[in-house]
């Protein structure tokens, strides 16, 4: 009955006994009564977010980790910001790992989350843990999608076939802007 589902990969196997992320979420999402989106956490490869018509990819942002603590609340927290203001998927997703990681740099919960400017600063420096023999496998199998979105730092927004690829940059351009206007208007602290 939820309108959005996150799990880990871990769990949406579980749930589907299907080993694919990807395939798990699309059962999930078949599945679901009134569910729009299923998002998939998958740790240092990143996160997946599968609609009816489509599918975001955005690899998880390379940092060293110091504590894991509110990690997975920080990153639903920007999962309901991107929902909530109707921002595109792979830009919910590129927030959502970017506050993750950014938490993940920190030590402990509560005040110690991850910044606005800690997440601007991870997000510009663009450095993402793109392993392109894990999202070649996933993205081989028979994907039920009209369109494929990946995000990747090397690449010029380009299409092939049904796979569209958006630079990081692009995203970063298209999302500082919401995000300092939602700290001004107090929505997202400093």
């Amino acid at each position: 009955m939820s309108d959005v589902l996150l799990l880990t990969a871990d769990e949406a196997e579980a749930l589907t006994g299907i080993g694919n992320p990807i395939l798990a979420g699309q059962e999930l999402l078949r599945k679901g009564i009134r569910t729009k989106w299923v998002i998939v956490k998958m740790g240092a490869k990143g996160s997946i977010l599968i609609s009816m018509s489509s599918i975001s990819c955005a690899p998880a942002f390379k940092v060293n980790v110091v504590d894991t603590v509110g990690c997975g609340d920080s990153f639903v927290a920007a999962i309901a910001f991107g929902f909530i203001h109707k921002m595109s998927m792979v830009n919910t997703l590129a927030i959502a790992n970017a506050v993750g990681a950014a938490t993940a740099m920190g030590c402990g919960a509560g005040r110690n989350v991850a910044t606005l400017e800690q997440v601007t600063k991870l997000m510009r420096a663009s450095n993402l843990n793109e392993d392109d023999k894990f999202w070649n496998e996933l993205l081989s199998e028979n994907l039920d999608a009209q369109e494929i979105t990946f995000l990747s730092k090397t690449v010029i927004n380009g299409t092939n076939k049904q796979l569209k690829r958006v630079s990081l940059q692009k995203v970063v351009s298209e999302l500082l802007p919401k995000l300092e206007s939602a700290r001004l208007e107090g929505i997202v602290p400093s």
